[in-house]
């Protein structure tokens, strides 16, 4: 049965960070969530299609770039539900930033591991999932979809943007 890390205000609605539902697809998956949590269709979905603001990942890849509601999944499968970002928060993709560097950064920087791809800062949570890779010819560039919330995520956003830049330099 698929698995599905949720974060921020998704855990806030279902009071845990983790679920097993099933489904045979995204949007299945999602279906059944809603009939576990009716509260979160409106956070989810938008008519019938899923709402711009939340992010889905399977296995670190936008669900978007994939099948969407459609993309198939198997038993052992992971899904994770990031929330819109709200109260001073920031998202984007960084281009041939690894998951363990970032992770390493976070550390470094005093961050503590809340769980599996979630860290908090001094006045600031980081979440990251792999991204749909960047794709010109044969060139491959490894993204990373990364969000910042909190009351000092715009410093924070700063310093991971110039960790980037700089390529672990």
């Amino acid at each position: 049965m698929p698995k599905v890390n949720l974060y921020a205000t998704f855990r806030d609605l279902t009071g845990t960070s983790q679920l097993q539902v099933e489904g045979q697809t995204v949007g299945e998956v999602l279906e059944n969530l809603i009939r576990l949590y009716p509260q979160m269709r409106e956070e989810l979905f938008e008519g019938e299609a899923l709402a711009e603001r939340v992010s889905v990942f399977l296995e670190g890849r936008d669900v978007r770039y994939l099948e969407g509601l459609a993309t198939p999944l198997g038993p052992e499968a992971t899904l994770d539900l990031f929330p819109p970002v709200a109260g001073g928060g920031l998202e984007g993709r960084f281009g041939a930033l690894p998951p363990w560097l970032l992770e390493r950064y976070l550390a470094e920087w005093g961050g503590r591991k809340e769980g599996e791809d979630t860290y908090a800062l001094p006045g600031a949570r980081v979440r990251f999932a792999e991204a749909e890779p960047l794709r010109a010819g044969s060139l491959v560039v490894p993204q990373l979809f990364v969000q910042v919330e909190g009351e000092k995520a715009q410093a924070w956003w700063a310093r991971i943007l110039l960790a980037a830049s700089r390529g672990g330099g």
